[in-house]
């Protein structure tokens, strides 16, 4: 299992360590060491040897520097050290400071910027701040970071500096790595934008902090990955049939949007539930029984804005006690009838409710009904519409994805997908985030076979958490098949569900 944490949580499993016997002076020791043979691998590899300078801050991020360059010393390799902030201030990197041999130490700003700006090959380790940063750089330390991007190879010490370790900010004046190491676990932060496109390739080092110490903390936040999707898909034992697979029922679409109901449920049925009922208007319903002709099909009279009229609720109820998962939203339209339909639904319905875009948008002014729901329910909002549910604006919700998501679902128990670049899936104490999926799949349509494809695994008996994080990540990863055979530029949402196959493959072999 791979966890990411927050810089609090870092700071708890530090102390559990320290408390169990590999004390802080050990875990620095480790990370310098690790950071000491990653750099050393990189000078091997560079045609022309670089110099190794490291950029300093004085805290222990300091530290870890302080040690790898005694490593470096063992190695045969003199290090420069830059100390951008004075002298070292904690314990331990004062004491791995003085603990250096023959590392040539730079202490004026000028000095420092002459010597990153001076002819030859460098790599160079930004090791200034940690990740407990919040805020701002110096303009001193913008323009040291300057001359250091123009003229090296730069590697991160645990986190870019300048990076936030919680929401994903950068600092204006923060360097691009080429490698960060990260220490014992992946930073949260590192896993959202901007600051994910700082970091280059993230490798994490074991430095001596046991997993055991996770379940000690009271939200785990588990980085998607292919071993665990995999583990999620349903298994399809010999003697199955079709009623083991889970019956959905797909409330969307309108005269207006025909195509968001065709998508989902196009979507659902290439993800495996065993039977597939679509309700909708007539020519909604049309138009599908020409693309998908395995689904059952409820029709339903409209309003006059050729949205589903909320007389239809009682077929709707009827058909929904054989439902195992049912889809709501995709394309409905915002009027009186549908906000009235979607309410109805979320007091009424027994089984796990999906409900995406429109469907949102209809309890944007009745959140709280959500609190009557008779069984589990998913939402998967994009960022404005995560903001209408929780009085916040798009911005103010991509500032803090981690707190908006935990804090919604904590207070309506409810499944959060909060969708963008690191999707976030939030239930109880487990949070998932998703590495896979490319900026190709910001295309109308997108949503919506995203909500397709997570309704099919609830309606599958997958827990509705899982069944959100295994949907994104599936999701993702048929957006990236898709953008490498149609080019981010070109390809479309029914893209992603041809190579739903592919991508299912791929998580089977």
């Amino acid at each position: 299992m791979m966890y990411l944490v927050t810089p609090k949580q870092m700071k708890f499993l530090e102390s559990a360590a320290d408390k169990s016997g590999n004390t802080y002076e050990i875990l620095m020791e480790n990370a310098g060491k690790k950071l000491a043979e990653n750099m050393f691998k990189i000078y091997c590899s560079m045609q022309k040897k670089p110099e190794i300078i490291f950029l300093c801050g004085n805290g222990n991020n300091a530290g870890d520097c302080f040690v790898a360059a005694r490593y470096l010393s063992g190695y045969g390799i003199r290090s420069v050290m830059a100390m951008l902030c004075g002298e070292p201030k904690t314990k331990l990197a004062k004491l791995n400071f003085k603990c250096m041999t023959d590392a040539e130490v730079l202490t004026e700003k000028d000095t420092i910027i002459n010597r990153l700006s001076a002819e030859g090959e460098k790599l160079i380790a930004d090791g200034v701040f940690g990740t407990g940063f919040h805020g701002e750089l110096s303009d001193e330390i913008k323009e040291i970071f300057s001359a250091a991007s123009a003229n090296g190879t730069v590697v991160a010490v645990d986190v870019p500096s300048g990076g936030n370790c919680l929401d994903g900010s950068v600092s204006d004046g923060t360097m691009k790595a080429s490698y960060t190491y990260t220490f014992a676990f992946e930073k949260f932060g590192m896993s959202q934008y901007p600051l994910k496109s700082y970091c280059g390739k993230i490798q994490t080092e074991d430095i001596g902090i046991s997993e055991k110490f996770v379940s000690q903390l009271e939200r785990r936040i588990i980085k998607t990955e292919k071993e665990l999707a995999a583990s999620l898909i349903p298994e399809k034992k010999p003697d199955a049939h079709k009623g083991n697979f889970g019956r959905l029922l797909i409330v969307c679409g309108s005269e207006t949007m025909p195509g968001a109901c065709i998508m989902s449920a196009l979507a659902a049925g290439r993800t495996g539930v065993g039977l597939l009922q679509t309700a909708s208007t007539e020519k909604v319903l049309s138009a599908i029984s020409q693309m998908l002709p395995e689904s059952m099909q409820l029709p339903l009279t409209a309003d006059e804005n050729g949205f589903i009229s909320a007389d239809n609720f009682e077929k709707i109820m009827k058909v929904s006690e054989k439902a195992t998962a049912v889809l709501i939203g995709c394309g409905i339209g915002v009027d009186e009838n549908t906000k009235k339909l979607v309410k109805k639904f979320i007091e009424n319905l027994n089984c796990p409710v999906i409900l995406d875009a429109d469907g949102i948008n209809c309890i944007a002014d009745s959140i709280d009904i959500i609190k009557e729901k008779k069984s589990s329910i998913i939402l998967t909002p994009h960022p404005a519409e995560m903001g209408r549910l929780c009085g916040k604006s798009a911005a103010q919700v991509q500032s803090d994805r981690l707190g908006t998501a935990t804090e919604f679902s904590e207070r309506y128990d409810a499944v959060t997908v909060l969708k963008g670049a690191g999707t976030i899936v939030s239930y109880g104490d487990t949070v998932y985030v998703n590495q896979t999926g490319n900026p190709g799949m910001g295309k109308g349509g997108s949503g919506d076979v995203l909500s397709g494809i997570i309704a099919s695994l609830a309606a599958q008996g997958i827990s509705p958490a899982e069944a959100a994080a295994l949907g994104v990540f599936v999701h993702g990863i048929a957006g990236d098949l898709a953008a490498e055979e149609k080019t981010m530029q070109c390809m479309t949402a029914t893209d992603i569900i041809a190579m739903l196959p592919k991508a299912f493959g791929m998580l089977t072999d």
